[in-house]
């Protein structure tokens, strides 16, 4: 994906969802803000609050995610702050060029999020190195197991297509001890 057209997608998605999201979360400060709702109502609306507004930041970080071409270490360490500062993160030597930087940029995310929501893990370890010619991403958990593609949810099946879509290989063993994914490009 060429500048210009991440700096557009960018730009619609900041005109669209994250004005939407604004939008939303100014609703419920209104609707918090009147007299009378229930306490029980009031907190719930809160919940959903908070809700909208960390929704809204993971949007702003995709945002300047695809305005923006920093070091790819840097940009990672931020996606993932938003997910869990406790991380286990070890990149060793590993160099991308801009293509597959932004497609893990993408992916390891999106897997890291679901191990971290889905697989009970206590702990959870992200290490990319470079082997030879190739670039090898390892993410793995002592989760539950269960990491599948699944229908109608699309974060594994699509980790997997844009890995497939630039020449990579995504293989994942799942199961009662933990998940372990590899990535190779």
């Amino acid at each position: 994906m060429t500048i210009s057209t991440r700096v557009e997608i960018a730009l619609e998605i900041h005109d669209g969802i994250a004005q939407d999201l604004v939008a939303l979360g100014y609703q419920l400060d209104l609707v918090l803000a009147q007299p009378g709702t229930p306490p029980d109502i009031r907190n719930e609306i809160r919940t959903i609050r908070f809700s909208v507004t960390s929704i809204a930041e993971k949007v702003r970080a995709e945002i300047f995610a695809l305005r923006d071409t920093p070091e790819f270490t840097a940009s990672l360490t931020a996606a993932l702050e938003v997910i869990s500062p406790d991380f286990i993160i070890s990149i060793a030597g590993a160099e991308f060029n801009e293509i597959h930087a932004n497609a893990l940029l993408r992916v390891i995310p999106e897997l890291l999020r679901n191990a971290h929501n889905h697989s009970g893990a206590s702990d959870i370890s992200l290490t990319i190195t470079q082997v030879q010619d190739h670039s090898v991403v390892v993410i793995s958990d002592n989760g539950t197991g269960g990491a599948q593609v699944t229908p109608g949810r699309y974060g594994i099946s699509g980790a997997i297509e844009r890995i497939e879509n630039i020449g990579g290989s995504i293989s994942i063993d799942s199961n009662s001890l933990g998940t372990l994914i590899t990535i190779t490009l």
